[in-house]
């Protein structure tokens, strides 16, 4: 038999001992499990957290006549600031806030999404615009916090193990009990465990 069968005989006196020689094999077959077992993990298929922001509408008031039909349409500027983790939002006059809107085609409801907000801490105010006039800011939100990505574990690396085949000792017995039962064949196995 040649060493890349799958057993190999060998004689110890009375005793047949059977051992497994496909370590190539073996270590082919955990180096499959191992893999299978921690597949590297696809980040979300989402573009992250976002921001929904809602106002209402501001009321006719002295000589405002509102957004009505007659009247220029409003749309909403929404401006927001990055700031820090654990601090706070400046007031509305700040120079940090910078619009988020696009000018040209700013939302005609007093709502507004901020996409990819991810791990960001932000501040908000919005505007309302009619013609080329703007409004005083609003009331500042936040600060909202956006939750990172989370990071990707770091595997330990295995380190390659050796196996050796110990033969075993045998003692001469001198109870014939134990001698009968020592001339039956008997088979080993010997297996490689990381």
């Amino acid at each position: 038999m040649t060493q890349e069968t799958a057993n190999e005989m060998m004689q110890f006196g009375e005793i047949e001992v059977v051992r497994n020689v496909t370590l190539p094999l073996a270590i082919a077959i955990i180096s499959v499990l191992f893999t299978l077992g921690c597949r590297a993990q696809v980040p979300p298929a989402s573009n992250g957290y976002k921001v929904v922001l809602t106002a209402t509408a501001p009321l006719p008031s002295g000589n405002w006549l509102g957004c009505v039909t007659g009247q220029p349409t409003c749309t909403y500027a929404v401006y927001a600031e990055t700031i820090a983790s654990g601090t706070s939002c400046d007031s509305t006059t700040s120079t940090n806030y910078k619009e988020i809107t696009n000018p040209a085609s700013r939302p005609t409801s007093p709502s507004f999404t901020d996409a990819n907000t991810t791990g960001l801490t932000r501040c908000y105010d919005m505007e309302t615009v009619q013609g080329t006039e703007n409004s005083a800011p609003s009331n500042v939100a936040g600060p909202i916090i956006s939750p990172g990505v989370p990071l990707a574990p770091t595997l330990a690396v295995p380190v390659p193990q050796s196996a050796e085949v110990v033969k075993p000792i045998l003692q001469p017995e001198t109870t014939p009990l134990l001698l009968s039962k020592l001339s039956a064949p008997m088979n080993l196995q010997i297996k490689v465990v990381r």
